[in-house]
């Protein structure tokens, strides 16, 4: 177990030995974390969602392990078009043995995934509109990473400035249900929150989850990035409503209540609601079609 002095110790070493971008990525396309019986559905929808707008960029669904994503969920999701399902604990087998609760995932599979430019959402973040044009705003292209604000920063007392020794800025946290970047420009910056991640039974006592561990790294690194000046829109009970840089918003986070077999909370406000609870049906139907099958 780290204790604090080693802790600060090993991150200023980690810092400076960051190893450089190996290449190796190609493209852009779309990573999800999503599986087991609490994330596979919002993920098939979402996934679906997108499919509905128009978006075409290819998606990669990331799971631990086959009891988050078996035979008959790759064949639910194969059928959307263009989606790779990957099991991180065979991607490389061995790298992704530390991913403890789950929350270390994304900072993983930012990494790992084939794509150069990825598209990180979390599996409950459904989009509104295609979101394939942030890749090409000029915040993106100049900053070469977009982060999206979330509800409040931690306050200038809190231990882990002291920890990190980074500076208390005042800054307005990442929200990372929807990230944008770029691997060839950010290696490092995402190298050193994934070791953050990695030693989650360390940095977890302090900062809870991967969105502080991306804002740190980025600090740490004093990199710079883009983020909309538009708040999230907090809505109580459902989740978070994010907006582009022109104040329009691109994503609903329904982080506070999942789409579910059994339903979900009305809300007046979001957008597309009809066609996500159709879309549950329509997984549910073709979840029911697909076990007779195997039965037979």
């Amino acid at each position: 177990m780290l204790n604090e002095t080693i802790a600060q110790a090993a991150l200023e070493a980690a810092a400076e030995n960051l190893q450089p971008y190996p290449g190796g990525f190609h493209g852009r396309g779309i990573v999800i974390c999503g599986g087991g019986p609490q994330y596979f559905l919002p993920a098939w929808v979402n996934i679906r969602m997108l499919r509905h707008l128009g978006c075409d960029l290819p998606v990669e669904l990331w799971h631990l392990g086959t009891d988050e994503v078996n035979d008959d969920m790759r064949s639910l999701v194969a059928a959307l078009g263009g989606v790779t399902c990957v099991d991180a604990f065979e991607t490389p087998p061995g790298h992704a043995t530390r991913i403890a609760g789950g929350w270390e995932l994304k900072c993983y599979a930012l990494l790992r995934s084939r794509f150069r430019e990825v598209l990180l959402l979390d599996a409950d973040n459904f989009p509104v509109v295609d979101p394939s044009f942030l890749f090409d705003v000029p915040q993106y292209l100049e900053a070469h990473a977009v982060f999206w604000p979330d509800r409040e920063p931690l306050p200038p007392d809190h231990l882990i400035w002291e920890l990190t020794g980074v500076d208390y800025r005042g800054d307005v946290l990442f929200e990372t249900g929807q990230i944008v970047v770029d691997k060839q420009f950010r290696w490092r910056e995402l190298s050193l929150a994934w070791w953050m991640n990695e030693r989650s039974h360390f940095w977890y006592r302090y900062i809870l989850g991967d969105n502080k561990t991306l804002h740190l790294a980025w600090r740490k690194l004093n990199t710079p990035y883009a983020m909309p000046s538009i708040p999230p829109v907090d809505v109580r009970g459902i989740g978070l409503f994010h907006h582009d840089f022109d104040g329009r918003r691109i994503f609903q986070h329904r982080c506070s209540d999942k789409l579910t077999f059994g339903g979900a909370v009305h809300c007046d406000g979001f957008l597309f609601e009809k066609e996500c609870l159709g879309f549950v049906r329509e997984l549910r139907e073709r979840w029911l079609t697909l076990e007779s099958v195997s039965a037979c």
